[in-house]
């Protein structure tokens, strides 16, 4: 047989297993599907029988094994594959032998697993991935994987960590301890002052219990690239020195408590993205000019009663701006002269807007804003302010029906959006408008 470069599915069962003829079913995607596979008798000869060249992936679907399913296991099973995955885990250990020369192993739902051990010795694993367990620590001998690129513990149990738990593992790429229950990020031994740089580019701990972190304890993630922190219960993210991260991209705190955020500490020149929905912010964050690289603000579902873009200013490759479901936000403006240059979409949705005032607001490339689902009783003049602007939208609106008439030319322009025409004036209860037939809005009467 020759040797697979993918995942062997096995779905680890108790009890009677009927018995395989060896044979595979063939299923999706070069899938060899075994019905069951007995490792205590002829399942090494079964695994031999299976035609070279043929399968991409063989499936298990009952496995019976004359001890557990991992140590001496995945060693024998590594003749065959590159990568164990089990759909089940049923084991309270998880053991990977010295000398394993699998690159993948993954547990798919490992409920009853509480320990992981792993041997010292030449180990070939570049990425476990662990989903619902019982693990409530990272494991101990972690730094016994120097090969690890990607490590996932997700819904698990989880309540602290440090970074100096992966200091044997320095081409560790991407980690993810999301939907666990952290509730603090411990800060990592200093060596001559400084903690030991880590390889790290992508951390994910969205779904955790975060609520106030101190960003020195990730200051050694010095390759960082992007930051997901979503759905935790941050109040407060801060550092008491300044942290460098020259590569990072993306930070992401949406779904959080934050109601401020100074940035003040973050040495970040290539941020392009950052997202800040679905906090409790009622002002744009100060200082974002640090960022001379950003291209895209999420502030959507926060707290705004009105919005000053003043603090945008100098922000010289901002594309993008999204400002939607403030649903007390009443206006737009800007208490000082401003100008993004190559700003290009504005998004400010279903809040309760009257008013828009371009006065000192310079956007000479703006594409498209939409200001669907407010509260406007005139339309802005945003088409003669914005020679660039392709459209913008102002659907859900409560315009009068004489003033979408008197913009009759705007609207069959498509510069000016109202939503899609209606069949017949009983499907707008308000009052309805005939632009010029068959183009029927509904509007306020």
């Amino acid at each position: 047989m020759a040797r697979l470069t993918v995942l062997l599915l096995a779905l680890l069962v108790c009890g009677y297993v009927p018995f395989s003829d060896g044979q595979c079913v063939a299923g999706m995607g070069m899938t060899c599907i075994l019905s069951s596979l007995n490792m205590a008798t002829d399942g090494v000869a079964v695994l031999r029988g299976i035609p070279p060249r043929t399968y991409y992936t063989i499936k298990v679907e009952k496995l019976r094994l004359p001890a557990s399913p991992s140590g001496a296991f995945l060693t024998r099973v590594s003749e065959f594959t590159d990568e164990v995955g089990f759909d089940v885990y049923y084991e309270p250990t998880l053991q990977l032998p010295a000398g394993l020369t699998l690159t993948a192993v993954v547990l798919y739902d490992a409920k009853a697993l509480r320990q992981v051990v792993i041997a010292a010795g030449d180990m070939n694993v570049t990425d476990l991935t662990i989903y619902t367990c019982a693990l409530t620590s990272i494991p101990a001998t972690i730094g016994n994987l120097p090969l690890l690129t990607d490590l996932s513990i997700i819904g698990c149990a989880l309540r602290n960590f440090s970074f100096d738990a992966f200091r044997g593992n320095l081409q560790l790429r991407a980690l993810d301890l999301s939907d666990n229950a952290i509730d603090t990020i411990l800060p990592a031994k200093l060596v001559d002052d400084r903690a030991l740089p880590l390889a790290i580019e992508m951390l994910y701990l969205s779904s955790n219990s975060l609520e106030h972190l101190d960003m020195t304890a990730l200051g050694a993630l010095t390759s960082l690239t992007m930051i997901d922190l979503r759905f935790n219960n941050l109040a407060k993210v801060a550092a008491d020195r300044t942290v460098t991260w020259p590569a990072l991209e993306m930070l992401d705190v949406s779904s959080n408590q934050l109601s401020t955020l100074d940035l003040q500490w973050l040495s970040a020149p290539n941020l392009k993205r950052l997202v800040l929905s679905s906090n409790r912010f009622v002002t744009i964050p100060p200082r974002l000019r640090r960022f001379p690289n950003l291209q895209m603000i999420g502030l959507s579902g926060n707290s705004f009663t009105g919005i000053d873009l003043a603090p945008l200013n100098a922000l010289p490759t901002l594309n993008s701006i999204d400002f939607s479901h403030n649903p007390a936000c009443r206006y737009v403006r800007s208490s000082r002269p401003i100008q993004l240059p190559l700003l290009s979409d504005l998004y400010v949705e279903y809040g309760a807007l009257v008013r828009f005032n371009t006065a000192g607001i310079d956007l000479p490339t703006i594409g498209f804003i939409s200001l669907a689902h407010n509260n406007f009783s005139t339309v802005p003049p945003l088409g003669q302010v914005y020679p660039s602007l392709d459209s913008f939208d102002m659907m859900g609106n409560p315009l009068p029906c004489g003033v979408l008439k008197a913009r009759s030319e705007v609207l069959l322009s498509g510069k000016l959006i109202m939503g899609p025409p209606r069949l017949s004036a009983s499907e707008c209860p308000d009052g309805s408008v005939m632009i010029k037939d068959p183009l029927l809005l509904c509007c306020k009467a």
